[in-house]
């Protein structure tokens, strides 16, 4: 495992609470809003992540 790696159960919204509080209030209003279910988005999301060949 190199250093850039998370050790494995590493929790980072409990180490940057502040951070994910407002990451997660910008994120989820798009995500359950909007003309598509959160369900096409999210599929959308792992589409272009598998076309890209990142790790989801």
């Amino acid at each position: 495992m190199s250093d850039a790696t998370p050790a494995p159960g590493l929790n980072l919204t409990a180490l940057l609470p502040d951070l994910f509080e407002r990451y997660f209030a910008f994120f989820l209003p798009g995500h359950r809003e909007g003309v598509l279910p959160s369900r096409i988005k999210e599929l959308a999301r792992l589409k272009i992540a598998a076309l890209n060949d990142c790790d989801t």
